[in-house]
C-alpha cells in the first residue's frame, strides 16, 4: 500500500512539473498527427544517415518515423518531465537507437542537423531563427508545422488543407 501511495504522488510530481514547465515555458504538448507525419516525410525526402533532430519532440513520434522511414540518426529535445518520459519509454518498447535529450535545445548547437523539424510557438520560432541562421550548414533543411518562422523565406509553403485536417508546414533551407 505505501508503495501505490508513493507512486501515486510521484506521478502527481510529475504532471504538475509539466505543468509549470509548459505553463511557463508556453509549450503545450500536442502531438503531430498522421496525416502531417505522411505529408512531411515525403516533402523532405530524408536520407540514410541523416540527422534529423526535433526541438520539443514530444513523444518521439517523428524521430520513431525518421529512424523507421530512413535509417536516419535522430535527436530530440524535449523540456517536460512526464512528455520526455513517456518518449523515453516509447524508445526503449520500439527498440529504437534515437537520442532524446531532458534539455532546453536553445542551449545546445544545432550545428549538426541536416534535418530539423519543430512544431513551436511564433514567440520560439522568432528566437530559433536567429539561432538557424547562426548555426546551421548550407543545405540545412527545417520544417515548421502551423506557424511561419519570422525572418526566414520559406523555400516551400504545404497550405493547410481542411478536408484531410492539415496544417500548413513550412520548409526552409540554408
Amino acid at each position: 500500500m505505501d508503495i501505490l501511495l508513493i507512486l501515486m504522488v510521484v506521478f502527481c510530481l510529475l504532471i504538475s512539473l509539466t505543468a509549470f514547465v509548459s505553463i511557463f515555458y508556453r509549450v503545450p504538448y500536442v502531438p503531430t498527427s498522421r496525416r502531417v507525419i505522411d505529408k512531411i516525410f515525403s516533402t523532405i525526402k530524408l536520407k540514410k544517415g541523416n540527422k534529423f533532430v526535433d526541438l520539443g519532440c514530444g513523444d518521439g513520434r517523428m524521430l520513431q518515423e525518421a529512424e523507421k522511414r530512413a535509417k536516419a540518426d535522430g535527436t530530440g529535445y524535449e523540456i517536460a518531465p512526464l512528455v520526455y518520459l513517456m518518449a523515453l519509454c516509447k524508445k526503449i518498447v520500439s527498440g529504437s537507437k534515437y537520442k532524446i535529450h531532458y534539455k532546453n535545445f536553445f542551449k545546445d548547437k544545432l550545428d549538426y542537423a541536416d534535418v530539423i523539424f519543430c512544431y513551436l510557438m511564433p514567440f520560439q520560432l522568432k528566437k530559433l531563427s536567429n539561432k538557424i541562421q547562426k548555426e546551421c550548414k548550407k543545405g540545412t533543411v527545417i520544417v515548421s508545422n502551423t506557424f511561419k518562422i519570422e525572418g526566414m523565406r520559406p523555400k516551400k509553403i504545404i497550405p493547410k488543407n481542411i478536408p484531410e485536417k492539415t496544417p500548413s508546414l513550412y520548409i526552409y533551407q540554408i
